[in-house]
C-alpha cells in the first residue's frame, strides 16, 4: 500500500465536482470533504489539512468569506488554500490572491494539472516549514531561540489563564562567560554553551510542554508547566550541580569549574499579572544570585 503524500480538504457544494476531485486525489492523499463554508471551517480546524481546495461560488458563505475566516483563525491561518472555480475574470483571481489564496485551479479539471499544482504547493509549504524551523533555532546551543521561547510563553500563558494553573520559569546565566571567551576563544565558549544546553535539556524538560531556549549572550530560559517555586528551585539545583560536575576549567585558574547562576520564579497567571513581570521577577532573582557569589539558585519571593 502506497504511503499517502499528505492530507487535503476538498470544499465544494457540488457533489459531482467534489466527487470528481476526490477520485483524482484519493489514491495519493488522505481526503476530507465539506459541502459548505461553515462545515469547511470546522473540518479545517479539526483535521488541520496540509492544503485546502476551496470552491468560490457557494451558497450562504462563498469561498472568499471562508478564506477570510480561515486566515483569521490561528489554527488554520497558515494552511495553503487553492481556489477551484469556473470564474475566469482576472478580478476574481486578483481578489482571491489578495485574500491569501496561493493558486487557482479552473473547472473542468485536468487531473494532471490538479496533481502538479497540489504537489508544487506542498513542496513550497515544506520548504517554508523548514525555513521557519531554522529561524526558531539557535545555531550555537542547538536549542530554540528567544523568538521561539517568546511565542511559546505567550501560548502557555493564555492556556494557564484559561485552565487556572501555574507556570514556572528559570533564567540561567553562565558565570564569567566573557572572561572564558577572552582567554580560551569563542569556539571554546561555544562548546561550553553547547554542553550547558545539553545539561539543561536533560534536567529541565520534564513534561512535553516544557521549553528550554537560548535567551541571551550567555543565558538560557526555561519555561516549566504546572510548577511551584519549590519545584523550580529543585530543577534549577539539579541543573546547577550537573553543570558544575562537567569539570570545564574556570578561566580564573583557581582550580574551580565553570558554573551557572539561576533565578527562578513561579506564578499563577491572572488579569492582575503580566508576562513582563513574570520574566522580570526571575531576572531579579538571577541578579541576586550573581551578587551573592554566583553558582547558586535564587527563587523570587
Amino acid at each position: 500500500m502506497n504511503q499517502k503524500k499528505g492530507t487535503i480538504l476538498v470544499v465544494d457544494d457540488s457533489r459531482v465536482s467534489q466527487t470528481h476531485l476526490v477520485q483524482i486525489l484519493q489514491d495519493e492523499y488522505v481526503i476530507h470533504a465539506a459541502s459548505g463554508g461553515v462545515e469547511a471551517i470546522q473540518v479545517a480546524k479539526a483535521a488541520k489539512p496540509d492544503i485546502i481546495l476551496l470552491d468560490i461560488v457557494m451558497p450562504q458563505m462563498d469561498g472568499y468569506e471562508v478564506l477570510t475566516a480561515l486566515r483569521e483563525a490561528g489554527e488554520t491561518r497558515d494552511i495553503p488554500v487553492i481556489f477551484i472555480t469556473s470564474l475566469d475574470q482576472e478580478s476574481d483571481e486578483e481578489k482571491g490572491l489578495r485574500l491569501g489564496a496561493v493558486d487557482y485551479i479552473s473547472k473542468p479539471y485536468n487531473p494532471i494539472i490538479v496533481k502538479l499544482r497540489i504537489s508544487l504547493q506542498l513542496k513550497i509549504s515544506e520548504q517554508m516549514r523548514q525555513i521557519n524551523e531554522l529561524s526558531m533555532m539557535d545555531a550555537v546551543s542547538k536549542l530554540p531561540n528567544r523568538r521561539y521561547f517568546d511565542k511559546r510563553l505567550r501560548e502557555e500563558w493564555q492556556r494557564a489563564l484559561s485552565e487556572n494553573r501555574q507556570l514556572g520559569i528559570l533564567m540561567i546565566d553562565v558565570d564569567k562567560l566573557r572572561t572564558y571567551n577572552a582567554i580560551y576563544g569563542y569556539s571554546h565558549g561555544d562548546e561550553c554553551l553547547l554542553a550547558v544546553a545539553g545539561i539543561i535539556s536533560e534536567n529541565a524538560l520534564l513534561s512535553p510542554g516544557d521549553v528550554a531556549a537560548r535567551w541571551a549572550y550567555g543565558g538560557f530560559a526555561v519555561l516549566i508547566l504546572n510548577a511551584t517555586g519549590g519545584e523550580c528551585s529543585t530543577i534549577g539545583e539539579n541543573i546547577r550541580k550537573a553543570v558544575e560536575s562537567l569539570s570545564i576549567p574556570n578561566p580564573d585558574g583557581d582550580g574551580t569549574n565553570v558554573t551557572i547562576s539561576i533565578g527562578a520564579n513561579a506564578i499563577l497567571p491572572s488579569s492582575e499579572t503580566s508576562i513582563e513581570q513574570f520574566i522580570s521577577n526571575a531576572d531579579s532573582a538571577l541578579y541576586l544570585a550573581k551578587e551573592l557569589g554566583r553558582n547558586q539558585v535564587v527563587v523570587n519571593s
